[in-house]
């Protein structure tokens, strides 16, 4: 299974938000994400504060959301 990091942000145009995804996150030894909300929260807000991204509705202000996407696939062995 794969795991992805999703975070919104809210930026200075009025109703408008950025989208970040980080695939690949720290998973445990059975394969389960390991981040915590707290992680999560103080990475959003480093991103907010030290300015690192600007977006095409302005520069990020606020943290809106976050979750974490679980993605499954399945191989066919098709001969």
């Amino acid at each position: 299974m794969s795991h992805k990091l999703t975070m919104r942000f809210t930026t200075e145009e009025d109703g408008k938000n950025f989208s970040l995804a980080i695939d690949n996150i720290k998973e445990d030894t059975n394969g389960q994400p390991i981040l915590t909300e707290t992680d999560v929260s103080n990475l959003m807000d480093t991103i907010v504060s030290k300015k690192v991204f600007l977006s095409k509705t302005g520069a990020i202000i606020g943290k809106k959301d976050a979750k974490i996407v679980s993605t499954s696939s399945q191989d066919f062995d098709i001969k």
